[in-house]
């Protein structure tokens, strides 16, 4: 077999040429090609990425604000009920304390009104008595209206404190005395000697008529009061029936 070295040395040159060729004006347009195809396909990717992670993070942006906003109306809810509790809360606390204060009205008119019946009650019980005393006394002698009476009424003087008694003995005081008709010369003797009795003397009298006492004697003075009188004991009567009645 012969070989034409001639003719495989120019095959193998022009191989290099168009290989050379190729490179130079194919593969290198090509590569550039897809290279530039390869950074706009980066491109767009990178633009998407960027897109999705804008579109995240509107999203948790979105959710965020969502979340904020709801628990703005959860606390606005809740302060608008705390608000309606705390007026309601009021109203009733007011709605108590006006009832309250009605009722304590009304009990303390009551209460007034009561007091005010027994009152009237005891003031028609003491007349009655008192007349029915007066129409029995009538039918006894006029003196039997104060002797009786003077025994009592020294008893009373005589409970008084000692410096009360020495005012109308060693102070020379007047002693007023009311009595329930007029005083016989006999009946003033018989009081004169029991007060002196008491006293150890007789202190200046003065001796007034007062039929409101129905029998008896009373004496009223700045610093003491001695009583023995019908009147006064229709009086201790009424208010000892007043406290039966409050008991």
């Amino acid at each position: 077999m012969h070989i034409d070295w001639w003719t495989l040395g120019i095959q193998a040159v022009n191989v290099l040429v168009l290989i050379w060729l190729l490179g130079r004006f194919l593969f290198k347009p090509v590569t550039a090609m897809i290279d530039r195809r390869q950074q706009a396909a980066r491109a767009i990717l990178d633009e998407a990425e960027a897109a999705r992670q804008a579109a995240l993070a509107e999203r948790a942006t979105a959710a965020s604000e969502h979340a904020a906003l709801k628990a703005g109306h959860a606390a606005a809810e809740a302060a608008a009920v705390a608000a309606a509790d705390r007026a309601a809360a009021a109203v009733i606390d007011a709605a108590q304390a006006e009832a309250a204060r009605i009722t304590a009205r009304a009990t303390e008119a009551a209460d007034r009104a009561a007091a005010a019946r027994t009152t009237e009650v005891e003031a028609a019980a003491r007349t009655l008595a008192a007349r029915i005393a007066a129409r029995l006394l009538d039918r006894l002698p006029v003196a039997a209206r104060l002797d009786g009476f003077i025994d009592g009424f020294a008893q009373a003087l005589d409970g008084l404190p000692d410096a009360v008694k020495r005012r109308f003995t060693d102070g020379g005081e007047t002693l007023v005395l009311l009595a329930a008709t007029e005083v016989s010369a006999a009946t003033r003797a018989a009081l004169e000697a029991a007060i002196g009795q008491v006293l150890g003397s007789v202190p200046p009298l003065e001796i007034r008529v007062e039929p409101a006492l129905i029998a008896g004697f009373e004496a009223a003075a700045d610093h003491a009061v001695v009583t023995n009188s019908f009147r006064a004991d229709l009086a201790q009567i009424a208010r000892e029936f007043a406290r039966d009645d409050r008991q």
